[in-house]
């Protein structure tokens, strides 16, 4: 039976310095990899001035999806930051959409997961709970489906006052998955760096964890 993992984040570069590295540990245990995006993330850091960032976004998105062997790319484009204005039922219809197109593109039985973020959004940002919750109410409704939940331990996100929203540590007895993606850190640093326009956040996080625990273990 195919398997398919589908990535639903909010920010064109979060499953990127995210769970980058079991989305391509996954494709090569053969699982189909599909990614939906809620914004454009036409908000995000602009430290080159650029004058179309959410368009710019896009394109490194889909660089760094192409990295990844990704099946196919879905970007919704909501206005990034105000996912929490927006009727949840208006988003969930289109995520709920999507997934039905992708599903129906396979005409042998298949095996579906989603990924995201953990309910509190990994930082606390308002679109990233917004896409992790929506994608548990899909779930929900989608008898048989898990979801495998993104999250940090406690040594992967002991660090406070790095930025305005910072990572959330979860205690053991929440996570009950640990990957090892350390095989896949190189290629792990190159999507990072797809996100040229996000080169300052990248460049932090890998000064932060880019040689510990961090990007070795993926935490579910």
């Amino acid at each position: 039976m195919k398997k398919l993992m589908i990535g639903i984040f909010a920010h064109p570069d979060d499953e990127a310095f995210g769970p980058s590295g079991t989305l391509l540990k996954l494709h090569d245990e053969g699982y189909d990899i599909h990614l939906i995006l809620l914004t454009d993330g036409e908000a995000g850091s602009n430290p080159g001035d650029l004058p179309s960032l959410g368009s710019t976004r896009l394109t490194e998105w889909q660089a760094a999806a192409n990295i990844m062997g990704a099946a196919s790319t879905h970007a919704l484009h909501y206005p990034d930051g105000k996912l929490d204005t927006i009727p949840r039922r208006e988003i969930g219809e289109e995520m709920q959409r999507i997934i039905g197109d992708i599903v129906a593109t396979y005409t042998k039985p298949i095996d579906y997961a989603y990924m995201t973020f953990e309910p509190d959004g990994l930082t606390g940002h308002h679109d990233h709970i917004v896409a992790s919750r929506l994608t548990t109410k899909i779930a929900e409704q989608d008898e048989g489906v898990t979801v495998w939940y993104f999250c940090l331990d406690s040594t992967q996100a002991p660090l406070t006052g790095t930025a305005y929203y910072e990572p959330r540590a979860r205690e053991d007895a929440y996570i009950t998955d640990r990957v090892d993606v350390s095989q896949y850190l190189t290629l792990k640093h190159q999507i990072m760096d797809a996100h040229v326009s996000q080169r300052v956040d990248a460049a932090t996080m890998k000064k932060l964890g880019g040689t510990t625990e961090c990007f070795h273990i993926d935490q579910f």
